[in-house]
């Protein structure tokens, strides 16, 4: 960028010159006219046989000497200052990414998709304007302006003075209009996410506003943010429309001083018609200059409100990382809670309220509850996909805390309650959390979650493209997706979040039956509302109001005649109301 700012006062100092050389020409003629000087009778004798041919082929050669270096050094600051703003756009991206990968679940619950969208992408993209066209712009207006002002006081310092008067008023009107560019610049790209979240809502809920014939709504719904929009946008377009006239305007009054003001002084013998051609120049030099002040300082006001909003996100807490002292586990699979609470931020109520197990390695652990117990809650403080408020997780006997969180998530298969399948070949849904996995690894893992059947019959097979969030396959298959991209990784821990509720009981009994026997001495955990589903694990805990009501294994729990047993009972009813 120094570089790039270097080759740009070059240029305008180059650029400077080309006045004087025209200046001199027209004097050097004038001056020739007056004389007792005898034409030539042909234009090669003008040219090259003349004095004045002499003298306007010399004058020539300089002023293509300096276009050609005045061009040559404009290409090279862009080449450098504006691949340099691409660049930082470059790094910014990656920057912004990364940081988003990090964030806790509450980031995301506070900001939507479209807004966190629009941050990383159209702000990044504004910000970039800044360290390209706004720098380079500020250092043309600075550098242009002082050679031409400074050659302006060179040929006449009270023509200068005249020129140069409208400059002032510019600078205030400059002044006046950045403070209402910035603010609306803010409140157009808040409104901006918000209609761009409604957008993507919109479409990828595409099939239910179908189902449920919302579509005119959703229509209208959309027209409104997108009114709102465009009122806020030409309202600012409308002070744009008429900043650059006004400067034009005032430039123009420069233009009619320099003539008036010239040429008096050319009538009192003070300066040459050649120098009132010289002023103008220097005059139309400074219009863009000018011209860009008002436009740098208009994508300085929208790089600024676009950085504040970048800068909230690289503000915002991590929370859960790996701390400096994280270490390696050669993981066994043994987990215990002590004593674990949690509740969500902005909440006072505890979703997790003191709950202690012990989970052996190798174990086949399932939990149980009502809806709104906190099963899923329970399972995500394993990944760590939040941090408990009170208590400590152990696994292998280590605090969970101290663990390197790559590592730890590498080591966990976690099929969610919810499934999302990327808008990718089943294949790579498949083996996302595996680099370079074969194609005998995604096979087999497809055969263990029973869908590598369903997956034959399309016709590309596992290069079959899935629609945006897995459209393609029915609820079922998207599920036993899932799995087997949780199988393929072959993890020491396997968490199933209710990841079976949408399959039916044979393809069920078929994927708990290689649980059983394929992935004996791994510790696997299950949610399920099914009793089928895990009657046969281990050790089953019963959650209520986010605490463990009951455990034991299916027989005990059925002795105790307690929450289980209901839920058991109505299960048996359910299923018997069913065949009748």
């Amino acid at each position: 960028m120094v570089l790039g700012a270097l080759f740009l006062t070059g240029a305008n100092f180059f650029l400077v010159w080309i006045p004087v050389l025209i200046r001199q020409t027209m004097d050097e003629v004038e001056a020739l006219s007056d004389s007792n000087y005898d034409v030539p009778d042909s234009l090669f004798q003008t040219l090259f046989s003349s004095e004045a041919g002499i003298i306007l082929a010399e004058n020539s050669l300089y002023l293509l000497g300096s276009v050609a270096l005045y061009g040559v050094l404009l290409f090279a600051t862009r080449q450098t200052l504006i691949v340099s703003s691409r660049k930082v756009e470059f790094d910014m991206r990656n920057q912004v990414l990364e940081k988003l990968m990090k964030l806790p679940q509450r980031f995301y619950a506070k900001f939507s998709s479209g807004e966190v969208y629009v941050r990383s992408t159209e702000d990044i993209n504004k910000v970039r304007e800044y360290y390209g066209p706004v720098i380079m712009y500020s250092i043309n207006t600075i550098t242009r302006a002082g050679f031409v002002i400074t050659m302006m006081y060179l040929v006449n310092k009270e023509l200068m003075f005249w020129a140069l008067i409208p400059l002032p008023l510019i600078s205030v009107f400059a002044y006046w209009i950045t403070g209402y560019i910035h603010k609306h610049s803010t409140i157009i790209q808040e409104q901006y996410s918000v209609l761009a979240g409604q957008a993507k809502e919109t479409f990828s809920s595409i099939r239910l506003i179908k189902a449920y014939n919302r579509i005119d709504s959703e229509q209208v719904k959309f027209e409104r943010l997108s009114e709102g929009y465009r009122k806020k946008k030409l309202r600012l377009d409308m002070i744009e429309s008429l900043f650059h006239p006004a400067l034009n305007f005032l430039i123009g009054i420069s233009l009619i001083i320099v003539i008036w003001k010239g040429g008096a002084m050319v009538i009192e013998g003070i300066i040459t018609i050649g120098n009132i051609a010289e002023f103008l120049i220097y005059v139309a030099y400074l219009i863009w200059p000018v011209a860009a002040l008002g436009y740098t300082t208009n994508r300085f006001q929208r790089s600024l409100a676009s950085w504040n909003r970048i800068e909230e996100v690289l503000d915002e807490d991590v929370e859960i990382e790996s701390s400096s002292e994280a270490q390696s586990i050669d993981l066994k699979g043994s987990i215990e809670f002590k004593n674990v609470s949690f509740k969500y931020p902005g909440s006072e109520e505890k979703v997790i309220n003191n709950v202690s197990f012990k989970i052996e390695a190798g174990q086949n652990v399932a939990f149980v509850g009502r809806t709104g117990s906190g099963k899923t809650t329970l399972i995500q403080l394993i990944p760590r996909l939040f941090d408990p408020v009170e208590g400590t997780i152990l696994i292998d006997g280590i605090d969970l805390k101290s663990i390197n969180l790559d590592e730890l998530r590498s080591l966990i298969g976690y099929v969610p309650q919810e499934t999302f399948l990327f808008s990718d070949t089943i294949g790579e849904n498949i083996a996302f959390g595996v680099e370079d996995a074969s194609k005998e690894m995604i096979e087999g893992a497809a055969e263990k979650a029973q869908v590598k059947e369903n997956i034959l019959d399309f016709e590309k097979k596992f290069e079959t493209i899935l629609g945006e969030r897995g459209i393609t396959l029915s609820g079922g298959q998207k599920q036993r997706t899932a799995i087997a991209r949780a199988l393929i990784k072959n993890p020491g821990i396997l968490i199933f979040d209710d990841s079976l509720s949408a399959v039916d009981t044979k393809t069920e009994e078929a994927i708990l039956k290689h649980l059983r026997s394929g992935l004996s001495g791994k510790t696997t955990i299950m949610i399920s509302h099914r009793i089928s589903t895990i009657k046969d694990a281990d050790i089953i805990h019963y959650l209520k109001d986010g605490s463990i009501a009951e455990s034991g294994t299916h027989e005990e729990l059925l002795a105790k005649n307690g929450h289980y047993t209901s839920m058991y009972n109505k299960q048996i009813l359910e299923e018997e109301l069913a065949e009748i």
